[in-house]
Formats: structure tokens, C-alpha cells, sequence
């Protein structure tokens, strides 16, 4: 039987500790990083080559639209980086003291509605283009109350919309917004339950162009 790593074992402060190197001051990484600035860049410069090895080979990561595609996404970006690349947290999650994410036990629940309704909707194919828009806001505001992982959940969920949309010959262009706008907007459909804005971003960055 392996052995259980810092983070997942103990009560939730050991498991929250668990996550950082001894100073508590930068997430336990394998690129060497010992501050929060490092492994920001580092982090940003790997995952951008593993998307693009990704694009390139979308084989890599099976698209099977449940938890263990989201995994396998996580896995695949984060690889480089963080030795729990593709594992659920093990810790509860809540952004600037507002609203919380699902409980690490209960993650998978708001996926598999997410699931379900990719599963119904034959991925997004039988959506009517003038309720797209609508559809999509709603599945990533369920995926983003799930938070699946310790850090990495905004790019993996944006590469699995990205995959999604390209079943139906679409794309987003995250370009056409600041990230800053579509984590505020997130915020507000999680925390006052107001997706107008979340409606707006997905709007705005919808487009005819896939990416896979």
C-alpha cells in the first residue's frame, strides 16, 4: 500500500498544510519554485507547451464528458508541476471568504450533472443556437461550483469547454475578455446566484472556430 502524501491524511488544517512546502509560503511544486511569483511563471510556461501537445494530440486525454475526463485534463496540463496533478482536493475551498465550492466529498456529484446534460444534449449538438449561449453559461457556472482540484480548475475547465464546443464546431476565444471579468463573473453566479454576467463573457467569447 502507498504511502498516504502530507495532504492526504490528518484533519483539514493537516491536509490544508499538507499542500505547501514547510514555510507555507508557495504550493508543493516539482519545478523547484519557493515563491509565489516562480511558480506562477513556471506554471504558466508548462501548461501552455502540455496545451499545446494537447491540441496536437487530443488522444491524449479521452473524451468521455465525466470526472475522470476533468481528471484527465488536470492531469495532462498540470503534470509538470504539481505531483497531485489529475487527484481531487482533499480540502474545502472558498474564494476572498465568499461563496464555497462543493465539499471535497460531493464533487462528484455537480459533475456528473454536468454529464448528464452533455449526454442529453448529444454535446451541445441538439442545443438550439439561441439557447447556446444560455446552456453553456449554465454547465460552467455547475463545473466551476465543482472545483475539482487543489489549484489549476479555471484552465482545465476552460480546455474542456473548449473540447466540448469543438463537437459542435464551436470555440471560445478567451482572448475577447480579461480573465479578471470571467472570474468575477463566475463569483456572482456562485455567490448571489446572478449569471447575467457569466451570460455576457460566454457571449462574448463564443465563436465559430474550434480549437480541437
Amino acid at each position: 500500500m502507498s504511502r498516504l502524501r502530507p495532504w492526504e491524511t490528518g484533519d483539514h488544517a493537516s491536509r490544508w498544510d499538507g499542500y505547501f512546502d514547510e514555510s507555507l509560503q508557495v504550493l508543493r511544486n516539482k519545478v523547484g519554485a519557493t515563491t509565489p511569483e516562480q511558480l506562477r511563471d513556471a506554471e504558466n510556461d508548462l501548461v501552455e507547451v502540455r496545451v499545446a501537445e494537447l491540441r496536437q494530440h487530443p488522444a491524449l486525454v479521452p473524451r468521455t464528458w465525466d470526472l475522470e475526463h476533468v481528471k484527465g485534463l488536470h492531469r495532462q496540463l498540470f503534470q509538470d508541476v504539481y505531483e497531485w496533478a489529475g487527484q481531487l482536493r482533499t480540502v474545502g475551498l472558498a474564494k476572498g471568504g465568499g461563496e464555497s465550492f462543493v465539499p471535497p466529498l460531493d464533487i462528484e456529484r455537480p459533475v456528473a450533472h454536468v454529464t448528464a446534460r452533455i449526454v442529453e444534449t448529444d454535446r451541445l449538438r441538439l442545443v438550439p443556437k439561441d439557447s447556446l449561449v444560455s446552456e453553456v453559461t449554465y454547465l460552467y457556472d455547475y463545473l466551476n461550483f465543482a472545483h475539482p482540484f487543489r489549484e489549476g480548475n479555471g484552465r482545465t475547465q476552460r480546455e474542456f469547454f473548449a473540447q466540448l464546443l469543438a463537437e459542435s464546431g464551436h470555440g471560445l476565444a478567451w482572448d475577447r475578455t480579461g480573465m479578471d471579468d470571467l472570474h468575477r463573473a463566475c463569483h456572482l453566479a456562485r455567490e448571489d446566484g446572478d449569471s447575467a454576467l457569466l451570460r455576457d463573457v460566454i457571449e462574448q467569447v463564443l465563436t465559430d472556430e474550434p480549437v480541437y
